[in-house]
C-alpha cells in the first residue's frame, strides 16, 4: 500500500494521505512493515510519514478514555525542534491534549539520523503500566507516564480500544522554498495485531509468512462479501538465512529493482529463498537484469554458498521448460571489445546490447555443453539496417561455430529470432561472439541440444489441449504450462471481441505489457487444435 502526499510548487496546493481500520483494538501486540522515504529532507517540507493508533478526537481532552500511540512519526526534515530541518524519528504516547491552543499530556522518544528504507515497527501492551516499541526487533522506547512538558506523571497506557491507521502528511502545511512539484511516498507491507500478546520480530515475521501462505480473507463492507486472495507466487524470497525475516511470495516474472521495492524487497536484502517444483529464481546483481546472476532451481537455506547473499538487485522468477537449454543475457558478458548497451522493450525488459560495429566482440565464460552432438544456438536480434553478419565461436576463436546473417527487422528495438545448428563436443568453453559485419543488436542467446529442441518444438496435441496460463491476473508477461514455440497465438478483447495481439509462440510465455487493464482471451492453435484460456491483466 501506497500513501503520498503532493506538493505543487507554484499554487502551494497541498494533497494528505491517511487510511485507518474500521475496527478497534486493545491490548497486545501490533506491527506493521514500511518504507519510509528521505524525498522530503532536500524540499525541507514538513512532511511526517506515521504508523499509528488512535481513538477519536472527541475523547482527545478525557485522560480516563484518550487513547494514542504514534509508533513512528519520521520526519525527514525536522520542524518540531529536536533537530531543525534534518531527519528526526518520534515515537510519542499521549494521556490527552488540547488542540487550540496545542497543550499535550504525553511523553516521546527520538531517533535522530535517517530511517530511509523498509523497517519492522512494534509496539506492544499488556501489563497495565508499560508500553514498548522496537524497531527492527530493537528497543527504541518504552513508555509509562508523562513527561513535564505540561505535566509530569499521568498514565499513557491506552485506556481505551484504538483504530490502527497510516497517514503521510504536511504539518501544518510548512513547505520549503522550493517551487517545483514535488510528492512523497510511505509504504506499507502489511499490518499485523495479535490480541493480549507481546510478540517479538521474529514471531511477527513467522506469523506474517503463515497468514500469507495460507492466503488472505477480506471483507466488502459495502456488499458483506467475504473473498479469499491466495498467495499465487511460485517463489518465496527471505530476508535471512534459514527463513528468517520477513518472507515475500512472487508469482512467475520478471523484478526489477523497483518492482522488488514495491513488494517490499530491499536492495541486496535476499539471503534465502523457496522455489517450486519446475521453476527457478534468477538473481542478478545489477538493476534490469544485468550484472552477475545466480539461477536457483531448489529451496535455499543461505545464498552465502552462492556467493550471492544480500546481493539480489533484480530478479527473475520463471518455468524451468528444458534442462538441456542455457540462456545466456547479451549484457552478460565477462569480457567485450566495443559493446554498449540501452534498455530494451524486448519481452522481459532489462538490457540489451547494441553499437556493435564490425570487429566488435563479446566473451561468455563457463558455458556448458554436457554432451556430445548438435546443438541449436539461437540469437534474439534487433536490425534497423540490411546485412549485419555474426559468428559464434568457442575457445576465443579455437573452435568456429559458423556464421549468421541478419535480417532487417524494422527497427532497433524490433526483436526477431535467428538460429543456427553446430556440433559441438561435450565440454566447458568460453562461448565468443563476433560482429563480421556491423548492425546489429542482441537481446539474448539461447542454446539447446536439438534433440531437445524437436522434443519441445513438437508439442503433443494433448499439453496444448491441457495448457493453462498464470499468474492471474498479470503485469508484463502471461506464462504457458507447455512450450507453444511455433503455435499461432491470438489474444482476444473479451469485450469487444477485437484480435489486439497475432503472433507466433516462442518458449513458453507471451508479452502482455503493452495491453489495456482488462479480462482477455488467449487463443493457442497448434496442428489443428485450438485451446482458449482466459486471462486477467493487470
Amino acid at each position: 500500500m501506497t500513501l503520498k502526499t503532493t506538493v505543487n510548487g507554484q499554487s502551494k496546493a497541498v494533497t494528505h494521505s491517511r487510511i485507518e481500520s474500521s475496527y478497534e483494538y486493545f491490548e497486545g501486540t501490533y506491527a506493521s512493515r514500511v518504507y519510509l522515504s528521505d524525498e522530503s529532507f532536500a524540499t525541507k517540507d514538513a512532511n511526517i510519514q506515521t504508523f499509528f493508533t488512535i481513538v477519536s478526537s472527541s475523547l482527545a481532552q478525557d485522560g480516563s478514555k484518550y487513547s494514542e500511540m504514534d509508533i513512528i512519526e519520521y520526519m525527514a526534515a525536522d520542524k518540531w525542534g529536536v533537530s531543525p530541518d534534518n531527519r528526526v524519528g518520534y515515537t510519542t504516547s499521549y494521556h490527552k491534549y488540547i488542540a487550540n491552543p496545542w497543550k499535550p499530556w504525553k511523553t516521546y522518544s527520538t531517533q535522530q539520523k535517517s530511517l530511509a528504507g523498509w523497517h519492522t515497527f512494534i509496539a506492544t501492551y499488556t501489563d497495565g503500566v508499560n508500553i514498548r516499541y522496537y524497531m527492527d526487533n530493537t528497543l527504541i522506547a518504552t513508555h509509562s507516564v508523562t513527561d513535564n512538558e505540561t505535566q509530569a506523571g499521568l498514565p499513557v497506557y491506552p485506556r481505551s480500544t484504538m483504530q490502527v491507521a497510516f497517514a503521510n502528511w504536511i504539518w501544518n502545511n510548512v513547505l520549503g522554498t522550493g517551487t517545483g512539484n514535488r510528492e512523497n511516498t510511505f509504504m506499507t507491507d502489511w499490518v499485523l495485531y495479535y490480541k493480549n500478546t507481546a510478540l517479538d520480530l521474529t514471531q511477527v515475521n513467522t506469523l506474517v509468512a503463515t497468514y500469507k501462505a495460507q492466503g488472505l480473507k477480506r471483507r466488502n463492507l459495502a456488499g458483506q462479501t467475504f473473498y479469499d486472495t491466495p498467495q499465487t507466487g511460485v517463489a518465496t524470497v527471505y530476508k535471512d538465512c534459514n527463513y528468517g525475516g520477513y518472507a515475500v511470495s512472487l508469482p512467475a516474472g520478471n523484478y526489477t529493482l523497483a518492482n522488488l521495492q514495491a513488494k517490499g524487497i530491499s536492495d541486496n536484502d535476499i539471503s534465502s529463498l523457496k522455489v517450486q517444483n519446475g521453476y527457478e529464481v534468477v538473481l542478478y546483481a545489477n538493476d534490469n537484469f544485468s550484472g552477475s546472476s545466480a539461477a536457483i532451481t531448489s529451496d535455499n537455506t543461505c545464498l552465502v554458498a552462492n556467493s550471492f547473499n544480500d546481493v539480489a538487485t533484480s530478479v527473475r522468477v520463471r518455468a524451468v521448460t528444458n534442462s538441456s537449454s542455457v540462456l545466456i543475457e547479451g549484457e552478460s558478458y565477462t569480457s567485450m571489445s566495443g559493446i554498449q548497451t540501452e534498455a530494451t522493450t524486448d519481452t522481459g525488459g532489462g538490457l540489451n546490447v547494441g553499437y556493435a560495429d564490425t570487429g566488435d566482440w563479446m566473451s561468455y565464460s563457463n558455458i556448458n555443453f554436457p554432451a556430445s552432438g548438435s546443438y541449436l544456438i539461437e540469437y534474439r536480434v534487433a536490425s534497423g539496417v540490411s546485412g549485419a553478419v555474426i559468428s559464434s565461436d568457442l575457445s576465443a576463436g579455437t573452435i568456429q561455430l559458423g556464421a549468421v546473417n541478419i535480417p532487417n527487422t524494422g527497427g532497433w528495438q524490433n526483436w526477431q529470432t535467428v538460429s543456427q545448428t553446430v556440433n559441438v563436443n561435450a565440454g566447458t568453453y568460453n562461448f565468443g561472439i563476433y560482429i563480421q559485419n556491423t548492425g546489429v543488436n542482441i537481446n539474448w542467446i539461447r542454446i539447446t541440444k536439438a534433440t531437445s529442441t524437436l522434443a519441445a518444438k513438437s508439442a503433443s496435441k494433448d499439453k496444448i489441449e491441457s495448457l493453462t496460463v498464470y499468474p492471474g491476473p498479470t503485469d508484463n508477461e502471461l506464462f504457458f504450462t507447455t512450450d507453444v514455440s511455433e503455435a499461432n497465438l491470438s489474444i482476444i478483447n473479451s469485450q469487444d471481441g477485437a484480435t489486439v495481439v497475432s503472433q507466433k509462440g516462442h518458449g513458453n510465455s507471451i508479452d502482455v505489457s503493452r495491453l489495456k487493464s482488462g479480462i482477455y482471451l488467449i487463443l493457442v492453435e497448434k496442428d489443428g487444435v485450438k485451446t482458449v484460456r482466459r486471462f486477467i491483466k493487470k
